[in-house]
């Protein structure tokens, strides 16, 4: 436990924050410790990165006076993931992020950031070194890696991210201690940093409490006939996620003879529309758009599911990501469409659903056939499923290696 005289501040950008409908990382991390008694902030935008909307700062404060410990700071509006916009928005957000640490930083012991946010930590390291404040990286994605899915070809992508990449491996080696959300990422961090003594990988998990509480508030809400078969996605609809290739496998699916399948497509993005419009002009009749759900109607939704798709381009850079985690916790198996080693490893290891290579129809329509025709299967890979949410996944255990991290920091 932290001394009471000790401070932690998290640095995040893109976080859900309360009546927002999600429940991310961070804002979990937050939330567990200051259950626990710790002095911790929150240092997040005005500007909510999933609903791409500015937030009303005020009427949350009104709604939410007991969050008086999370700051925001303002981040520019921008609409796609990948544009120019975002780019510039990140920049003034890292900048006034800085302002905020120049006044704010020396009453802290220990910041946790997380990359990609590159900006931010170059900007405020040398205030953490000033300030005698400890830096814990938290590697949630990789830039400018997942950027290989819009730039195929290697010598151009290695020519226009080259600066990026040198910025990238600074950062890294900015960090006192490094936590990532799996061993893919850990090893990438690791690759430029010399100070991190005790390196861990937890994956992004899942908050199960309010996982089955979503479930038991909710799964009466959903009528699923009983002759469907549901497979669910669930997540952002964006150009890092293979939702044409399931879009091209329910075409031929459809088409089958006593067909019971309806693929449940859950989540908003900036490829939202074209995704809709490829599935309206390849006569898709069995894929449902439904939008985005709040985290507990999400679980309710996946609870009534017979299986899952984790539908990645084969070129995306994500590796054990954050919808994997609520889908094992549904207790029901994944197809996997993601061509990182770590998870397809653990799908094959731990018997909790069906690899197929990413983009190749063939093989997904396979796997759907597979797992639709044999009921007995889809129970024991959904019961291994759950049971690696619970032994792997549950953040209320696996997020206290993150917190004894802060606090080794803390005393250092």
């Amino acid at each position: 436990m932290l001394a009471d005289d000790k401070k932690v501040l998290l640095i995040n950008g893109a976080v859900y924050l309360p009546g927002e409908g999600g429940y991310k990382r961070t804002m979990y991390l937050f939330d567990m410790m200051r259950s626990m008694g710790y002095n911790v902030t929150l240092l997040t935008s005005d500007f909510n990165h999933y609903a791409k909307k500015k937030r009303d700062v005020t009427r949350f404060r009104k709604e939410y006076p007991e969050y008086n410990d999370i700051e925001m700071v303002h981040m520019p509006v921008y609409k796609k993931n990948i544009s120019i916009r975002r780019y510039y928005s990140g920049k003034i957000y890292s900048k006034n992020i800085k302002r905020w640490c120049q006044i704010h930083l020396k009453e802290y012991d220990v910041v946790m950031t997380n990359m990609p946010a590159i900006g931010t930590i170059l900007k405020i390291h040398p205030l953490c070194l000033k300030y005698g404040v400890k830096m814990l990286v938290d590697v949630r994605d990789l830039h400018p890696e997942a950027f290989r899915v819009v730039v195929n070809n290697e010598m151009l992508y290695k020519l226009i991210f080259y600066g990026m990449k040198k910025r990238a491996d600074k950062a890294y080696s900015f960090a006192d201690e490094m936590v990532a959300v799996s061993e893919e990422y850990l090893m990438r961090g690791m690759s430029c940093n010399k100070n991190a003594k005790n390196p861990i990988a937890v994956y992004i998990g899942v908050a199960l409490e309010k996982y089955d509480e979503g479930v038991r508030k909710y799964e009466n809400d959903i009528l699923k006939p009983i002759d469907e078969i549901w497979i669910t996605y669930a997540g952002t609809l964006g150009a890092s996620y293979d939702i044409l290739t399931l879009i091209k496998a329910a075409k031929v699916i459809q088409n089958e003879p006593n067909n019971k399948v309806r693929i449940k497509i859950l989540g908003q993005g900036p490829d939202e529309q074209k995704f809709k419009q490829a599935a309206k002009e390849e006569g898709i009749q069995i894929v449902d758009f439904l939008g985005f759900k709040p985290y507990e109607e999400m679980a309710a939704f996946l609870s009534k599911s017979d299986m899952t798709i984790n539908s990645v381009k084969k070129n995306g850079s994500q590796s054990i990501i954050n919808k994997v985690a609520d889908y094992f916790a549904a207790g029901i198996p994944m197809i996997n469409g993601c061509s990182c080693k770590e998870q397809q490893e653990m799908v094959e290891k731990y018997r909790v659903g069906l690899n197929y290579e990413p983009e190749n129809v063939d093989e997904l329509v396979e796997a759907i056939r597979k797992l639709v025709l044999d009921p007995q299967l889809r129970r024991e890979l959904g019961e291994n499923a759950r049971n690696l949410a619970i032994t792997k996944f549950d953040r209320k255990n696996s997020y206290l290696e993150i917190i004894k991290r802060i606090e080794v920091l803390s005393e250092s």
